[in-house]
């Protein structure tokens, strides 16, 4: 598989690293008294792990991940326009675990969002 394919594949979606990377470094935020960029009741509960999930969900988390490659070159992607379908799924089924019978997770965020 050539460089250019490679780069163009994974660009397209977050590893669980990353995922745990950015939501980590947003609930510590939180945590630590920075402002909800949603509406806090959106979230399943207000423990920041949660809240930081679904504003990763909707896109609102301004963070950029610096993706370093084997040939030392790097590039910066927005995490919003990395978020998968199969990312999107894996955030969702963690947020229902929290909200167990109550409204699904993709019909509650009204599946407004698309990946990229």
């Amino acid at each position: 598989m050539s460089k250019e394919v490679f780069r163009e594949v994974w660009s397209k979606s977050l590893t669980r690293f990353e995922l745990a990377r950015v939501i980590g470094a947003r609930a510590a935020q939180l945590a630590h008294g920075a402002p909800p960029l949603i509406d806090p009741s959106e979230a399943p509960s207000l423990d920041p792990v949660a809240i930081a999930i679904v504003e990763l969900l909707k896109g609102v988390i301004p963070i950029t991940i610096k993706r370093v490659y084997a040939d030392g070159s790097y590039e910066y992607i927005p995490v919003s326009r990395t978020l998968s379908d199969r990312n999107r799924k894996y955030l969702e089924s963690i947020l229902e675990s929290w909200n167990i019978g109550k409204i699904s997770w993709s019909d509650r965020l009204g599946k407004q969002q698309t990946s990229l």
